[in-house]
């Protein structure tokens, strides 16, 4: 890493063992290297991109003239810390504090300690499965977040899991954190157990039931094996509530024992598709009235009369603007307009002239229980989406809800899942499958890299969802979440 150098800073201050040394003070002298990324400030030539040595100086010079420690260890230890709260760029700092005056009776040119201190990477597991458990995970971040030398960063999303180890009864709430801290491995494990206490944390029992639970699994890529402490955390491969919110975070983490990310130990422990996305129009709700009618009421506003609603059919499934150019000339203006007049009516009315599919609800809850992050990506927009689903009381299942804006921003099938990939932190797409009755929910996942199961009871053809290469073919949604299951 680049570093700033300063060499032989000279002051005069009041630290020793000595009255005489506290009262009357002698010659320091202090060399410091700063450890930073230098790059930017290298190529903008800009001070706010680095470190002013100037500044340290100024600082460490005062912070040693108003502050008396007896041992030059202490003095190095606390001015460490000091330079290192105070100035965020800098993520190491080798400081040596000399003393070329020591009053030890004996000719010696100097006297002098050295210490390398700096910010360091761990990551932490949370969990709780007793009284209030998001309660108790917020009060134990919060104090994290209120030592001063520890910095918290990404926090994971909480998930419900059920017990580990068959002991603890209770389902808990898990979740992992990113955290800088000046601590030494043992020192933030008394932390943490410090702030277990306050939490009303007992130890009776391995792997019971507890308030708040904190473990260290990785600090920066030390591998440390004491009775006390083990990092790696030892069984964290073992363990999907701990990998799945730490996937989260930090999917590409090296194992630095095992030589495999969080991502791959992941997936070596579910060995299967664990993010189910589900297509809205023809999937989950059979919507075609709705639709069509609004459909008829947008072409009549430019003269065109429709009657057959079966002939409208083309409408569900693609963006509306796509399917009013391509089905009836118009152009992009043109078509624009026309989808403001279906919305005109679909708002108030037509979002809600559609039906649940069969089967729909209990695969949803079948999917939920067995472990499954379940999804939406539809090209209706998002707000209907919502509303629509929350119509029928079947929001609460999804973890994600995505749809198109209405600006256009986003839009087809592939742009939706994008979006859903983000959203849902999806880093590896083969853990994904998408269930949707048209070629335009096949292609779209096979741009996006991920599977797509065909279903014949919406509004796509069983040769259509061939052709486009369909993972599976389902005529149920039954049928589909089988299928899911055994992949």
């Amino acid at each position: 890493m680049d570093k700033i150098i300063i060499e032989n800073l000279e002051l005069f201050a009041n630290h020793g063992v000595f009255p005489e040394e506290t009262k009357l003070g002698q010659k320091f002298l202090i060399n410091m290297e700063l450890y930073l990324p230098t790059r930017k400030a290298g190529y903008s030539d800009d001070l706010t991109e680095s470190v002013n040595y100037g500044e340290v100086s100024h600082f460490v010079t005062e912070f040693l003239t108003t502050h008396t420690y007896k041992l030059i260890e202490a003095a190095a230890e606390q001015t460490a810390r000091a330079v290192l709260l105070h100035f965020p760029l800098i993520q190491k700092l080798k400081f040596s504090i000399h003393k070329p005056w020591a009053p030890v009776g004996l000719p010696l040119s100097d006297v002098a300690v050295e210490i390398e201190r700096g910010w360091h990477k761990v990551y932490l597991a949370f969990g709780s499965n007793m009284g209030d458990r998001r309660k108790y995970i917020e009060d134990a971040v919060e104090e994290l977040r209120n030592l001063e030398d520890c910095k918290v960063g990404k926090v994971s999303d909480i998930l419900e899991t059920e017990p580990y180890g068959g002991v603890a009864e209770g389902a808990f709430f898990n979740g992992c954190l990113e955290l800088r801290t000046l601590y030494t491995p043992e020192e933030l494990l008394e932390k943490l157990h410090a702030i277990e206490a306050h939490g009303n944390r007992e130890r009776k029992m391995r792997w019971g039931s507890r308030t708040i639970d904190l473990d260290i699994l990785f600090y920066d890529d030390e591998v440390i094996s004491t009775p006390e402490l083990t990092i790696p955390h030892i069984d964290m491969a073992n363990r999907l509530f701990v990998l799945e919110p730490l996937c989260e975070i930090a999917p590409y983490l090296w194992h630095p024992v095992l030589k495999k990310t969080v991502l791959q130990m992941k997936q070596e422990l579910k060995g299967r598709k664990d993010i189910v996305l589900f297509d809205l129009d023809g999937t989950i709700t059979n919507s075609k009235e709705g639709i069509t009618k609004c459909a008829q009421y947008a072409l009549k506003a430019y003269g065109i009369d429709e009657p057959d609603a079966d002939k409208l059919e083309f409408f569900i499934g693609p963006p509306l603007k796509n399917t009013f150019m391509e089905h009836y000339g118009m152009d992009e203006e043109t078509a624009v307009a026309a989808v403001a007049k279906y919305r005109e009516r679909y708002h108030p009315t037509g979002i809600f002239e559609c039906s649940l599919f069969d089967g729909v609800e209990d695969a949803l809850k079948s999917l939920k229980r067995k472990g499954y992050r379940i999804g939406l990506a539809s090209s209706k927009p998002e707000e209907s989406c919502r509303r629509i689903l929350e119509h029928f009381h079947i929001l609460s299942y999804f973890d994600e809800v995505v749809g198109a804006t209405m600006d256009g921003r986003i839009d087809s099938k592939y742009e939706v899942l994008q979006e859903t990939i983000k959203r849902m932190h999806i880093y590896d797409t083969t853990e994904a499958v998408l269930i949707g009755d048209t070629r335009f929910d096949v292609s779209g996942a096979k741009e996006a890299h991920m599977d797509c199961i065909g279903i014949t009871y919406g509004f796509g053809t069983k040769e259509e969802l061939q052709e486009a290469g369909a993972k599976a073919i389902c005529d149920s949604i039954e049928e589909a979440a089988e299928y899911i299951e055994r992949l």
